[in-house]
């Protein structure tokens, strides 16, 4: 059978829009990884409020999401333009998520006279967190809901995932590059600047730069695959959802593998408080980041060799043993910057072999569910589907978040604040707990994501059927167009 002529195999999109896709969700991903990975430390020790009230925080904003990202993704599929029902989103939502994000960051100066745990500072994070959730999501579930609609092919979806991964990889982490050595130097005294005034320049830098390279997508990506059904209802999209079987497996595997996440809570903690250095962190990452560049090269590899099940399966097992040998490679040592940092180097480099594919492949794995519903019920749900994909990340993080900072403030741990002061000494206890809630305990815990994809079936020859079949019924609509043109 030639296969050449299918619509799955045909080039619809170039290396420039597949970079351009890629490039926003670098700037995109310059307010996100700044925020995720720095938001705690924010919280707690720049804004002064407690874990507990951090972490309760998070925990709130979670609730909201599970009630944001479906309207949001229901929303998005019941919009009609000429410029599709994606794109339109992402011409209107840089502005106001820049705003957002220069509010969230500007609390500490705003109120920089309120005392530690005052009401105003605790309504001032619940609200500007709250409103750059909602902005945020306005802007990514239809940026990844393009990923499926960009194209019919999947290896050109493929390649926009893995551009957009790859991307946002570089650029995202260039705030935290960034705001380590400050940080740093203010500790050292070797620059007068405060906390609070660094961590405000800098949200303001990334929502500048950052939004205005996300907007790109909206202005420059093209929408191919269009739903030929009407505008689906709440209620169908919703039960539409509930009968994604392989959608409701992905989902669980992030619920279930959310406290994994934890040590990324802890990382910044252990290498400020007890390596003495969050500068250390950069260089340690450096052999993690130039193998994670290579690892891009990798994904037809492990492609050719496995389906994304087993992909899944095998890297989830592999990055567990990782950590967990670490954690007593190094117990004795977590404090001891010059045996702990060449042990960590190494351990951010072998995890990196596969950190390219654990990006990509749940990716595809949400197109994938959307062609298998349309498949099964005639009807296209990028919105409501990739509204999975983001408020599972969403809500794997406040997992992640709200328990870590629990954990951080708990009596056990031990973790001492002291209002006024930016940095204070933590006890050998306090900082044992934190090695180990940045090594073994989240491994064992991130254990639990794997099993759902035990019972994903959405590989081999299903998914082949499904691709054909969509294949053919589009071709059809193709030629019952060019048909009646010529009949005009």
């Amino acid at each position: 059978m030639d296969n050449s002529n299918t619509l799955q195999n045909r080039r619809f999109v170039g290396i420039k829009e597949t970079l351009i896709y890629g490039f926003a969700n670098g700037g995109q991903c310059m307010s996100y990884t700044f925020m995720s990975s720095w938001l705690v430390y924010f919280f707690v020790s720049v804004f002064k409020i407690d874990p507990e009230a951090v972490s309760f925080m998070i925990f709130v904003v979670g609730i909201w999401d599970t009630i944001n990202d479906p309207i949001m993704g229901s929303i998005i599929d019941r919009t009609r333009t000429r410029f599709g029902k994606l794109r339109p989103w992402l011409l209107v939502v840089p502005i106001p998520l820049a705003i957002a994000t220069v509010m969230l960051f500007s609390g500490p100066e705003l109120l920089a006279d309120e005392p530690v745990n005052s009401v105003k500072r605790i309504v001032y994070m619940y609200v500007s967190y709250i409103i750059w959730e909602l902005f945020y999501t306005i802007g990514d579930v239809p940026f990844w809901g393009l990923s499926a609609s960009i194209s019919p092919n999947p290896k050109e979806r493929t390649n926009a995932i893995t551009s957009a991964r790859f991307i946002s990889s570089i650029l995202g982490g260039l705030p935290g590059i960034v705001i380590s050595p400050l940080i740093d130097l203010a500790k050292d005294g070797k620059i007068d600047v405060p906390l609070h005034t660094m961590f405000f320049v800098m949200g303001l830098v990334v929502s500048i730069v950052g939004m205005a390279i996300f907007s790109l997508a909206g202005i420059f990506v093209k929408e191919r695959v269009v739903s030929l059904s009407d505008e689906p209802k709440f209620t169908d999209s919703m039960r539409f959802l509930f009968k994604n079987k392989p959608l409701m497996m992905i989902i669980l595997s992030n619920v279930l593998g959310a406290l994994g996440g934890i040590g990324g809570i802890f990382s910044t903690y252990y290498y400020i408080d007890v390596l003495g250095s969050a500068t250390v962190s950069l260089f340690i990452g450096i052999p993690g980041t130039i193998v994670g560049f290579v690892s891009y090269l990798m994904i037809p590899y492990f492609k050719n060799r496995w389906d994304n099940r087993k992909i899944m399966i095998l890297t989830g097992l592999y990055t567990a043993a990782i950590p967990i040998a670490v954690y007593f490679v190094g117990i004795k040592y977590a404090s001891n910057i010059w045996i702990i940092a060449p042990v960590l180097a190494i351990q951010g480099a072998l995890t990196a072999i596969v950190s390219a594919i654990r990006m990509v492949v749940p990716t595809e794995m949400i197109s994938d569910t959307v062609d298998y519903m349309e498949w099964k019920t005639g009807k296209r749900s990028e919105g409501m589907a990739f509204s999975v994909l983001t408020f599972v990340g969403k809500l794997s993080g406040s997992i992640q978040k709200s328990i870590g900072t629990a954990l951080l403030g708990a009596s056990f741990v031990g973790y001492i604040i002291v209002e006024g002061v930016d940095h204070v000494p933590q006890t050998d206890a306090t900082k044992a707990w934190i090695w180990a809630f940045f090594t073994i305990i989240p491994a064992v815990l991130g254990l639990l994501g794997i099993i759902p994809y035990l019972a994903y079936d959405l590989v081999g020859d299903k998914l082949k059927k499904i691709r054909d079949d969509l294949d053919a019924r589009r071709m059809a609509v193709v030629q019952s167009e060019n048909d009646g043109k010529a009949g005009e």
